[in-house]
């Protein structure tokens, strides 16, 4: 099955309001005799502009089978800005990609891991984005979701929620909010100090009860000696792990912590270049679990494979990887929607490519349809072009 060409579609939605609101703003980091940065809440008014129309670019992948797929390669108020991106990546990467079979994804895997360095790319999301496709297209050939063909390992997945750091009270209204809806597990994002995290750990834990799973990501916030304390008290209360304690450069400090606790320690969600940076912190056992970063589904299941044979689980990713991998336990659900730069753009085209993972009953039931088990609206993406490239 060949690639027979990488197209891009601009489409052009209804006049919508431009709005954004920062999500946080930086502060000094409270409780500690030594400056450090961390953030909180932003507080004041976003951004509002006249209405106008919105644009986004899909990229789709056509083979010589008659099979095609697409994706979101980018949204943005400028027309001119996404017709400029399409075309240089459509003129750098065509001659690497087209003509080639759409089944050699590991093949065309490292191809584009190399190209990443050779051609100084800004960003390697396209990348993960071209892999992922092809796996869509595999699915469709096979007639088969991605994660049967990835091996797979189950439907459903026990699904936990996740709070951004919110201020004290809100947080403890998350937790009853999990509970309410039945999540398996709770995770916060606390950073209001060592001794105010430990208090409000101790109110989550009363609140929610002994049988949910509960787990806190301070993001980097901690010094080893901070993070050795706090995890020490985490134990007490039967937490599943703490997240992104340190700097995640620092793997002589996650080393100090995972000797000195029994708490898993997981890390590397913020380095980059997974799988191939993960092996030094795995060998030298400074963490306990490894957060999915690899570049695409391709790079996720070499990183998870990795993790496997170091007996430890990686945790997150796309969730055919999740379903098809024995070493993760949790899907993770985000107790709000994602802030973006553009997030009126994301609800202006929102519906044209439906993920249909669910979330019930406490877990995450991965698509059982062919390929990635998307829906996709063919003919809304057809009345809303204004360009092909």
């Amino acid at each position: 099955m060949k690639i027979e060409a990488i197209d891009f579609q601009i489409l052009q939605s209804e006049p919508v309001v431009p709005e954004w609101r920062p999500l946080r703003t930086m502060r000094e980091y409270p409780e500690i005799h030594k400056v450090r940065f961390g953030h909180s809440l932003f507080e004041g008014d976003g951004i509002e502009l006249p209405a106008r129309p919105g644009y986004a670019c899909l990229m789709r992948i056509r083979t010589d089978e008659n099979l095609e797929t697409c994706g979101l390669f980018g949204t943005s108020w400028g027309r001119e800005h996404l017709e400029w991106e399409a075309r240089t990546f459509k003129l750098q990467w065509s001659p690497d990609l087209v003509g080639a079979d759409a089944l050699n994804r590991e093949y065309l895997w490292h191809k584009m891991w190399m190209a990443r360095r050779y051609y100084h790319v800004s960003s390697t999301v396209p990348i993960a984005l071209i892999d992922t496709l092809l796996w869509d297209l595999a699915g469709l050939r096979a007639n088969l979701p991605v994660h049967k063909l990835l091996g797979g390992f189950r439907d459903r997945i026990p699904a936990y929620l996740t709070e951004t750091g919110i201020p004290y009270e809100d947080t403890l209204k998350s937790a009853q909010r999990a509970v309410d809806k039945g999540y398996k597990g709770f995770k916060d994002h606390s950073m209001l100090g060592i001794d105010t995290n430990l208090k409000l750990a101790e109110e989550i834990r009363e609140l929610v009860g002994d049988e949910m799973v509960l787990m806190h990501d301070p993001v980097q916030q901690y010094s080893v000696d901070d993070a050795i304390k706090v995890s020490r008290g985490l134990e007490a209360l039967d937490y599943l792990w703490i997240e992104e304690p340190l700097q995640e450069f620092d793997i002589n400090g996650l080393k100090k912590l995972s000797d000195a606790v029994d708490l898993p320690v997981m890390a590397l969600e913020s380095i980059p270049g997974n799988p191939y940076l993960a092996p030094p912190y795995l060998s030298a056992d400074a963490i306990d679990i490894v957060r999915q970063t690899g570049l695409g589904i391709t790079g996720q299941m070499k990183l998870a494979n990795l993790a496997e044979m170091f007996g430890k689980n990686c945790h997150g990713g796309n969730p055919h990887v999740v379903a098809a991998i024995r070493n993760d336990d949790w899907w993770e659900v985000s107790a709000w929607e994602p802030t973006s730069k553009d997030r009126s753009l994301d609800a202006a085209f929102g519906g044209l490519i439906r993920d249909t993972t669910r979330v019930e009953d406490g877990y995450m039931y991965v698509p059982q349809t062919s390929g990635l088990g998307r829906e996709i609206d063919w003919e809304g993406i057809e009345g809303m072009t204004v360009e092909r490239i």
